[in-house]
């Protein structure tokens, strides 16, 4: 793996987060430095980190806001 690729990874816990949980990517890393745009965007993907995925989560937010408002009058 890259010096590159490594400092990049140290920057990013929730990369080295998803690495460890899927060691097979180590192997595309080594062979491909850049492979680690596309770990990111897995990544993304499956903590859910993307842009819909946080309007969705602030949607729910303000849902549930909107129905303890409805609750207190």
């Amino acid at each position: 793996m890259s010096i590159e690729t490594q400092f990049y990874l140290q920057r990013n816990p929730n990369l080295i987060k998803f690495l460890h949980e899927n060691p097979k990517y180590y192997k595309y890393l080594n062979r491909d430095p850049n492979f680690i745009f596309q770990l990111e965007k897995l990544m993304k993907e499956k903590y859910k980190l993307t842009i819909p995925d946080k309007i969705d989560k602030f949607k729910d937010k303000l849902d549930m806001l909107n129905t303890f408002i409805d609750i207190l009058n």
